[in-house]
């Protein structure tokens, strides 16, 4: 299961308790369940490898 801190969109805010979701500009968890607007921080495993063979 993704999570909001492994979000692209996901933002640190060192003087709030919450962080910032930036695709609802709405506080969230890192620990929170991603929403549909999930995008990952990096590509998978595989495609990134996938990538480098074919080079």
């Amino acid at each position: 299961m993704n999570r909001c801190g492994q979000c692209r969109q996901f933002e640190r805010t060192a003087e709030n308790k919450k962080d910032l979701c930036g695709a609802w500009e709405q506080p969230t968890l890192a620990t929170r369940e991603a929403c549909d607007f999930f995008l990952a921080k990096k590509a998978p495993r595989q495609a990134e490898d996938a990538k480098h063979s074919q080079s």
